[in-house]
C-alpha cells in the first residue's frame, strides 16, 4: 500500500477525437448567435422568402397546365403580355428539359444573390462573438491550456461562420428548390431543374468560404465588440461605394469589394448569359426585349471578371488567415 494516496483512477470513459473539440467550438458558437432576438428575426425572414421562392416555382410550373388558375390569370394581362406569356407556356410545354433549366438557373441566381445580403448583415451582427470576445477576455490562453491548438480553434470558429449561413442562406435556397420542385406538376422537374441546384451549391461552398474567413480576420483585428462589427459593415457598405467610384480610373480597385468578387463569381458560375441566348433563340419576343439592355450590363453577362475576383479573394483570405494566426496566438 503506498504511503501517500493520490486517488488516481484510470480513465474508462470513450475518446471522443479531435472532431468532436471542433465541433463542440462550432455549436456553442452557433447557440450564442441565436441567443440574439434580431438574429432570430433575420433568421425567419430569410426563411419567409424561401416559401415565397417556392410559391414562384409552383407558378412557373403551372403554366405546364392548360387549364391551371395562372394560366386563366394570366388571361387578363394586356395583349403584349399575353403574347410573352402564350410563347412562355409554349416553350415550357414543348421543351421542359431546356425551359426549367433555364428558368429556374435565372431565378435561383436572383434568389441567391439577393438572400446572401442577408446573410452578410448577419455576419456583421456575430462577428464579436467570433474572435473579438476572446481577445478581450483572453479565453484563448484557457483554450490553449486544454486539448486545443489553433488550428481546431480557427476550425470551431470557421465553423460557427459556415453554420450561421447555412441557416440564413443556403438553407432556405435549397428548400426553395426542392418544395418547389415537388410542387411542380412533373416529377422530372427535379432532374432538369438539377443543374440550378449544382450552381446554387457551388457558389454556396465558395460564398462559404470567403465570408467566412474574412469574418474571422475582421473579428481578430481588435478586441472592441462595436469596432469589429463597425469595420465589417464598413467593408461592406462603403468599400463598395467607393470601389465603384474609383472603377473609373483604376478598375482593379473594385476587387477591394468582397460584395463585387461574389458577384463576379456568381456570374462565373451560373453564366446567365448562355441562358439568356437560349431564350433569344426559343422565344423571338425576348429578343426585342434584349435591345433596350445595355452593352455593358450584356458584356458583364457573357464575360464576368472571374480571375481578378479569385485572385482578389485568394489574397484577401489568406490576409485574413494571417491576421487570425498571429492574434491567436497565446501570449
Amino acid at each position: 500500500m503506498p504511503l501517500h494516496d493520490t486517488s488516481y483512477k484510470h480513465w474508462t470513459g470513450a475518446h471522443l477525437g479531435v472532431w468532436r473539440r471542433r465541433l463542440t467550438i462550432a455549436r456553442n458558437g452557433v447557440a450564442a448567435c441565436l441567443q440574439n432576438r434580431w438574429m432570430r428575426h433575420l433568421l425567419l425572414l430569410c426563411w419567409s422568402g424561401a416559401l415565397l421562392m417556392a410559391l414562384a416555382l409552383f407558378a412557373v410550373g403551372q403554366l405546364l397546365v392548360a387549364d391551371s388558375v395562372v394560366v386563366e390569370w394570366v388571361g387578363n394581362f394586356n395583349p403584349r403580355l399575353q403574347t410573352f406569356a402564350r410563347m412562355l407556356t409554349t416553350w415550357l410545354e414543348e421543351h421542359p428539359e431546356i425551359s426549367v433549366r433555364t428558368t429556374q438557373n435565372v431565378l435561383f441566381y436572383y434568389f441567391s444573390t439577393g438572400l446572401l445580403k442577408f446573410s452578410i448583415f448577419a455576419i456583421g451582427m456575430i462577428i464579436p462573438v467570433l474572435i473579438t470576445r476572446d481577445l478581450a477576455s483572453n479565453a484563448i490562453v484557457i483554450y490553449s491550456s486544454k486539448a486545443i491548438n489553433r488550428g481546431d480553434y480557427v476550425f470551431g470558429k470557421f465553423a460557427t461562420v459556415a453554420g450561421l449561413m447555412g441557416l440564413a442562406w443556403l438553407g432556405p435556397v435549397c428548400a426553395a428548390w426542392f418544395v418547389g420542385n415537388l410542387l411542380a406538376p412533373d416529377w422530372r422537374f427535379f432532374w432538369h431543374s438539377r443543374g440550378a441546384l449544382l450552381n446554387v451549391l457551388l457558389f454556396g461552398i465558395c460564398g462559404v468560404a470567403i465570408l467566412g474567413f474574412l469574418a474571422l480576420g475582421v473579428s481578430a483585428v481588435s478586441s472592441r465588440e462595436k469596432s469589429t462589427s463597425a469595420l465589417w459593415y464598413i467593408w461592406w457598405i462603403v468599400g463598395g461605394i467607393v470601389s465603384q467610384i474609383v472603377a473609373e480610373v483604376l478598375p482593379w480597385l473594385r476587387h477591394f469589394s468582397f460584395n463585387y468578387n461574389l458577384e463576379q463569381i456568381a456570374l462565373s458560375v451560373f453564366r446567365l448569359g448562355d441562358d439568356l441566348k437560349r431564350v433569344q433563340d426559343n422565344i423571338p419576343i425576348f429578343g426585342d426585349m434584349l435591345r433596350n439592355v445595355s452593352a455593358e450590363t450584356m458584356s458583364m453577362l457573357n464575360a464576368p471578371e472571374f480571375t481578378g475576383a479569385a485572385v482578389a479573394s485568394c489574397f484577401m483570405m489568406g490576409l485574413a488567415l494571417a491576421i487570425v494566426a498571429h492574434r491567436s496566438r497565446p501570449e
